[in-house]
C-alpha cells in the first residue's frame, strides 16, 4: 500500500487536497453495454466493462463471474459463467460464454491483477436483466378504438374544446389475480406515444417521456419494471395513462403535419410475468379484455402544451373494485405500418433532476412574471388552493423583452402554455405529464368564478433529461467563463432528452446530426454518453435511405401518405454519424460500434462518391446549408463539402485499421480528394479562394494544404481574426475549431483571447448580457438591434457550445490519444494563462478518473496531476515556460507520465 493525493469536489466546486491510503488496484464503476444496471440485453454477447482505482500502475489480467444470485457471485461460484483469468489490459471482457435465458436476473463481478500479480478483490456485484427479444412478446397493442380526427368532441356542437384539436390523454386498465408463493413478477411496458405506468394505485418507477422516441414505424424500445413489492395475492389492478408524445402529437414545424406523425392514436403494449415457486411462470398480456377512457387530461402535446381539469379525476381509477360503468373496451390492433421490431432500452430514461423555486418579478397587466434564473428544459410544478373551477394559465419563455413581458415570438406555432383547472379540494399540486417546454420565464394569469381573491400558488421549475452520469467537473479563476461552462452543461442537459435535439422551445426540437457532431467531443467530457450515443446511432441507421444517404435528423421524419420524405444528409450533417461514431471510439475504447455500423458508413461513402466522380462535393449535397449561421463572409459551399469528404475518408482509414478491414480504399480516396481540393480551391499565391475564417480551420485542422499552403493559411488565418479585432465570423461548422487551430497554429494567447472576448460575436457575449444557456445565433440579441428574426432564434442550442472541447483538451490539459483509445494515454498540452489564474478539473474517463489542477501566482505555477492505473500521458508544455520540476526532478518542456499522482512546478 502507499499514500497518495486524493482531489475532493465539495458543493461549492473547488477541489481539497486530502492524504488518504490507497489500497491495491480495484475496478470500480461496473456497466454491461454501456448501462450502470441494463433492464434487457439487445446482445447475446453483452460487454462487461469497469474503470480502475487504486496504487497499481495497470492491470495485466482480469476474470467475470456471474451467477444467478448474488450470494453466489460473493462466494465465487459462477453458475452462469466464468471467464477465467484473461491476460488483458483492457477494461473489457466480451461475453463468449453458453447462451443465457431470457426474461432472467443475473449477477456479475469482476476480479483483477495487477502488473506484479497481485489479486484484487471482487468489484461489488452488480445486476443486469436479460430481458426479452422482439419475438419474446405475445402481448397485443391496444387502444382506443373510436378516435375523433383531434380533440374532444363538444356535445351538440360538433367542436372540440380546444383551438389544437389535440387529444386527451387515454386511461387503460386491467383487473388480473396473483396466486401465492408469488416470486417475481417482471412488467414489460411500451407505448406508441408516451406511457405512465400504474400498479394498484401506485405510479411505477421515475422515468418520464417513455419509452423515448425512435422511429416507431421500424423499432420501439421497452422498459422493464420489478413489480413483485407492488402485487398481493388475490384481484390486482394494472394500468396506464397514454399521451401522444412524438408519435401523433405535435414535433417539426411544418404546420401542415400538425400531429399524427407516426399514426393516428397512442397505443399501448404490457407483457406481465408472473414467476411463482412451483417454477410456472403466467403471463398477463395487454389484449382486447382491457378498458379505456378519457378523464382529467383534456390533452397534452409537445408544442401546444397541458390542460388538466381537476374535477373530472377518476379516484381510484387504478384501484381493485373501481366503478367501470363509465369505461370502454379497447381495440387491439396491429399498427397501421406493422408490428415495430421491439428492443430494449438502450440508454438511461428520462428524469427529474433538478428543482428551480420561482422568483415573482413583476405583473404585466393581468399576468404575474416569475424566474427561474436558469433557461431549462422541463416544466413547472404549481401547488394552489383556490374554488372549484379557478383556472391557472401557465405561459413559457426564454427572455423577457423590454418592456418586462414574455418574449414568446422565437417559439413560433408552439403555444407553451399550460392550464390546470382547481378541483377546489383545498391544497392541490399540479405538473404536466406529457409536455415540456424550453423556459426561463414563466407568466401566470389566474381565472376565479365569481371574481373570488385567490392566493398565488407556489412554482417550482422542474428541470428533465436523459440521465446520463455526470462525468466532468470543471472551475477557473474567470468568473465569466466558468458561467460559459454552465452554460455549456445546461444547454446539453436541455437538449438531451432521447435524441440530442437542437432545441427545447419552439416548434422543432429535432435530432440534428451537424449541432451534435461539432459538439460530440464536449458532450462526451459533460457527461457519459456513451449508451445515449448507442442508442441514437440505431436511430440515424434506421434512417439511412436504401441507396445509401443519412438523414439530417433522427429518428426520421417518417414516410407515408401524408408526411414528408425522410430528409437525406447534407455534408457536415449526414457526416455526423461517422464522425460520432470515431469520437465514440475515442473516449470509450469500443469498436463494438464502429463493426456494426460499418456497412453504414460504406453505404454513405458510396453515395457521396457515385455522385461526384471530379473529386469535389456539389452533387448529392441536398440541402446544403454550409456553415450555417455564419456572421462573416459566407464560404464557398462546396469547399465545406468536399473539406468534410476528406475528412471522412480519413476516419474511415482509421476505422478499418481499428476494425480489421481493408484500409486502401480510403488511403487512396483522401488522395484523390486531397489533390482534387488543392486543384480547385488554393489559389497560385497559396491562399483559398474561399477567403473566410472557416476555410482556412477547415483545410488546417483537417489537413488539407502541401506544407508551404499550411505557412500561407496560418498567415492568412491571423490576419482575418485581426481584420475582424478577433471576433468569431463562423457558424456551426467552422466553431468548433476555432480554438484548437488558433492555439496550435498562431498561438495558446491568441486562442485566450477569442475564449474570453465579451464583445459582439464572441462566446462571453451572451454571458455578459446574462445568459444561462448557449445561443443559436451569436446575434440571438444584441443592445443596437434587439432580438433577431423570430423566425430562427432559440436562446438554447449547445452548437456553439463546442468550445468546451478546448476548455478541457487545452486549458485543463485532459485530451485523448488517438493511439490509444479510452484515455489509456493522455496528451496533455495544458494552457497556463495568467487571465484564467487557475484550472480544478476531474474527469471520470473510461479508464478511471483524471485529475488535473494548475494555479499561477506571482510568476510561479504549479500543476497537480493524478493519473489511474493503466494510464500514462505525454506532456507537451507551452515555450514560454521554463524551470521546469516534474516530482521533484528537473525536466525539459516534454516528458512523460505514468499512473499515479504527479507535482510540477514551473516559472513563466
Amino acid at each position: 500500500m502507499r499514500w497518495t493525493h486524493i482531489f475532493l469536489m465539495p458543493a461549492n466546486g473547488r477541489f481539497s487536497f486530502n492524504m488518504t491510503e490507497i489500497e491495491r488496484l480495484r475496478p470500480v464503476c461496473p456497466s454491461c453495454d454501456f448501462l450502470n444496471l441494463p433492464s434487457g440485453l439487445n446482445s447475446d454477447n453483452p460487454v462487461f466493462r469497469w474503470a480502475l482505482e487504486g496504487s497499481a500502475e495497470g492491470q495485466q489480467a482480469a476474470r467475470i463471474l456471474i451467477a444467478a444470485t448474488d450470494a453466489d457471485v460473493r462466494a465465487k461460484t459462477p453458475s452462469v459463467w466464468d471467464s477465467g483469468q484473461r491476460n488483458t489490459g483492457r477494461t473489457e471482457i466480451i461475453y463468449d460464454g453458453p447462451p443465457m435465458s431470457r426474461d432472467k436476473l443475473y449477477w456479475w463481478t469482476v476480479q483483477l491483477w495487477d502488473e506484479v500479480g497481485n489479486v484484487s478483490e471482487l468489484a461489488r456485484p452488480a445486476s443486469f436483466f436479460t430481458g426479452l427479444r422482439s419475438n419474446g412478446f405475445d402481448a397485443d397493442w391496444i387502444a382506443r378504438y373510436f378516435v375523433l380526427p383531434a380533440g374532444r368532441e363538444v356535445p351538440q356542437t360538433g367542436s372540440y374544446d380546444n383551438r389544437f384539436q389535440a387529444r386527451p390523454a387515454d386511461y387503460v386498465r386491467k383487473e388480473v389475480a396473483v396466486r401465492e408463493r408469488l416470486l417475481r413478477a417482471t412488467a414489460y411496458v411500451t407505448a406508441l406515444g408516451l406511457y405512465e405506468f400504474h400498479v394498484n394505485g401506485v405510479r411505477v418507477g421515475q422515468d418520464i417521456m417513455a419509452p423515448g422516441w425512435t422511429d416507431y414505424h421500424t423499432r420501439v424500445e421497452y422498459q422493464t419494471h420489478d413489480i413483485t413489492d407492488l402485487l398481493k395475492q388475490g384481484q390486482n389492478c394494472i394500468g396506464a395513462i397514454l399521451g401522444e408524445g412524438w408519435y401523433s402529437g405535435r414535433v417539426g414545424h411544418n404546420q401542415r403535419r400538425a400531429g399524427n406523425h407516426y399514426g393516428g392514436r397512442p397505443a399501448f403494449l404490457c407483457q406481465l410475468h408472473l414467476e411463482y415457486a412451483d417454477g410456472q411462470i403466467d403471463k398477463i398480456l395487454s389484449d382486447d379484455s382491457w378498458q379505456t377512457r378519457q378523464g382529467p387530461i383534456l390533452y397534452s402535446d409537445f408544442l401546444a402544451g397541458e390542460a388538466y381539469d381537476a374535477r373530472r379525476e377518476i379516484d381510484g381509477w387504478c384501484d381493485i373494485g373501481h366503478d367501470t360503468t363509465h369505461w370502454q373496451p379497447v381495440e387491439a390492433f396491429i399498427p397501421e405500418h406493422g408490428r415495430p421490431q421491439l428492443d430494449a432500452a438502450r440508454v438511461q430514461p428520462v428524469r427529474e433532476t433538478v428543482r428551480f423555486p420561482a422568483k415573482y418579478l413583476h405583473d404585466c397587466e393581468a399576468e404575474h412574471i416569475f424566474d427561474l434564473s436558469r433557461n431549462i428544459a422541463g416544466y413547472m410544478e404549481m401547488a394552489c388552493d383556490a374554488p372549484a373551477g379557478t383556472v391557472f394559465r401557465l405561459r413559457h419563455a426564454e427572455r423577457l423583452d423590454d418592456q418586462g413581458k414574455l418574449y414568446t415570438d422565437n417559439l413560433r406555432y408552439a403555444v407553451s402554455e399550460d392550464i390546470y383547472i382547481a378541483a377546489g379540494q383545498g391544497r392541490e399540486v399540479f405538473k404536466p405529464r406529457f409536455t415540456f417546454h424550453g423556459f426561463q420565464y414563466v407568466g401566470l394569469t389566474i381565472e376565479a368564478p365569481d371574481g373570488a381573491a385567490v392566493t398565488l400558488p407556489e412554482l417550482t421549475g422542474i428541470a428533465i433529461h436523459s440521465d446520463c452520469p455526470i462525468t466532468g467537473q470543471i472551475e477557473t479563476g474567470h468568473a465569466a467563463l466558468n458561467q460559459l461552462i454552465s452554460n455549456i452543461e445546461w444547454s446539453q442537459r436541455d437538449n438531451f432528452l432521447s435524441v440530442p435535439t437542437d432545441c427545447p422551445q419552439r416548434d422543432e426540437r429535432y435530432g440534428w446530426s451537424a449541432d451534435a457532431q461539432v459538439f460530440w467531443k464536449t458532450a462526451g467530457y459533460m457527461m457519459d454518453v456513451s449508451a445515449f450515443f448507442a442508442k441514437w446511432m440505431q436511430d440515424l441507421a434506421d434512417g439511412q435511405t436504401n441507396d445509401g444517404a443519412f438523414p439530417d435528423v433522427a429518428p426520421t421524419k417518417p414516410l407515408n401518405p401524408y408526411r414528408l420524405t425522410p430528409q437525406p444528409g447534407a455534408p457536415g450533417w449526414g457526416d455526423g454519424p461517422i464522425i460520432m461514431a470515431w469520437y465514440h471510439h475515442l473516449r470509450y475504447d469500443d469498436a463494438g460500434l464502429l463493426r456494426t455500423f460499418w456497412p453504414n458508413f460504406v453505404a454513405w461513402m458510396d453515395y457521396i462518391e457515385a455522385a461526384n466522380p471530379e473529386g469535389i462535393r456539389c452533387n448529392r449535397v441536398n440541402n446544403n446549408y454550409g456553415d450555417w449561421l455564419h456572421v462573416g463572409p459566407p464560404t464557398d459551399r462546396a469547399l465545406v463539402a468536399t473539406a468534410y469528404w476528406i475528412h471522412l475518408a480519413d476516419l474511415m482509414r482509421s476505422i478499418a485499421g481499428v476494425i480489421g478491414e481493408a484500409v486502401d480504399r480510403w488511403e487512396q480516396l483522401a488522395f484523390e480528394l486531397r489533390a482534387a481540393f488543392r486543384r480547385e480551391y488554393v489559389s497560385s499565391d497559396g491562399r483559398l479562394k474561399s477567403d473566410t475564417q472557416t476555410a482556412y480551420l477547415l483545410a488546417l485542422d483537417f489537413d488539407l494544404l502541401p506544407d508551404q499552403g499550411r505557412l500561407v493559411a496560418r498567415q492568412r488565418l491571423e490576419e482575418l481574426f485581426a481584420d475582424a479585432d478577433w471576433h468569431l465570423q463562423t457558424g456551426f461548422l467552422g466553431v468548433r475549431h476555432v480554438c484548437p487551430v488558433i492555439a496550435d497554429h498562431v498561438s495558446p494567447e491568441r486562442a485566450v483571447d477569442l475564449l474570453l472576448k465579451d464583445s459582439y460575436p464572441s462566446w462571453l457575449f451572451s454571458v455578459r448580457h446574462g445568459a444561462t444557456s448557449i445561443w443559436e445565433r451569436w446575434d440571438g440579441w444584441t443592445p443596437e438591434q434587439g432580438f433577431q428574426s423570430a423566425a430562427m432564434n432559440s436562446f438554447n442550442h449547445y452548437a456553439y457550445g463546442a468550445v468546451g472541447e478546448w476548455i478541457w483538451s487545452r486549458l485543463a490539459g485532459i485530451d485523448w490519444n488517438t493511439s490509444k483509445a479510452g484515455y489509456r494515454l493522455l496528451s496533455m498540452r495544458p494552457v497556463f494563462d495568467t487571465r484564467i489564474g487557475y484550472v480544478t478539473a476531474k474527469y471520470s474517463s473510461r479508464s478511471g478518473d483524471i485529475v488535473s489542477c494548475w494555479k499561477l501566482e506571482d510568476g510561479k505555477g504549479s500543476w497537480t496531476v493524478e493519473l489511474p492505473p493503466n494510464v500514462s500521458a505525454n506532456v507537451e508544455l507551452q515555450q514560454n515556460i521554463r524551470n521546469i520540476m516534474v516530482d521533484g526532478e528537473k525536466s525539459s518542456n516534454r516528458f512523460q507520465m505514468k499512473a499515479g499522482v504527479h507535482q510540477v512546478i514551473f516559472q513563466l
